[in-house]
């Protein structure tokens, strides 16, 4: 009979004692790829706490993109699901990027010699579509942090507020980029 118990005691312990990596959840932060300088062709960013990465198909080929050609730049980070198509879009125009030195650029309005940000959502049904975009007060900042014009190699990081018609605010956070255009 003792042996039965203490069997039971065991099997209930061991039981009851479960691996918990088996169950740790991964914060949203750590899902954005690494901050890193070697054009790897990864980007990323949180909106409003959830990580933002490229999925699904992209007409234009692949969702991450960034153009330059020494005044503007560009970056977009595309999802598409069966729902929706959301794009980050970062634009800076007329401003030289230098090698290995970090930028920091304010994120304002669009115009001629603007540097924006942008958080789009298009729907299936094309209903519903959001715009969110920042503004002279709702701004951002983009950094370069690395730019080999050799190796076409662009290297940084981002954050902004955007707002929507409605007043509706989005958070992007955390935005790291590392491209080869």
């Amino acid at each position: 009979m003792k042996k039965i118990i203490l069997f039971l005691m065991v099997a209930c312990t061991t039981f009851s004692c479960c691996n918990d990596d088996d169950n740790k959840t991964i914060a949203e932060i750590d899902k954005l790829p690494p901050l890193t300088t070697t054009g790897t062709n990864k980007a990323g960013c949180l909106v409003n706490g959830v990580a933002f990465l490229p999925k699904g198909y992209s007409p234009n080929g692949s969702n991450t993109q960034v153009y330059y050609d020494g005044e503007s730049f560009t970056l977009s980070i595309t999802q598409n699901t069966d729902i929706d198509l959301k794009t980050i879009g970062i634009f800076s125009n007329n401003t030289e990027l230098h090698n290995n030195v970090s930028i920091p650029l304010i994120l304002s309005e669009f115009a001629n010699n603007s540097r924006y940000g942008l958080y789009t959502i298009l729907n299936d049904n094309y209903q519903n579509n959001q715009q969110y975009q920042t503004t002279d007060l709702i701004t951002g900042e983009l950094k370069v942090t690395y730019h080999n014009y050799e190796e076409a190699i662009i290297s940084g990081t981002f954050w902004f507020d955007a707002i929507n018609s409605d007043g509706e605010k989005v958070e992007i956070r955390e935005g790291r980029f590392d491209m080869k255009y």
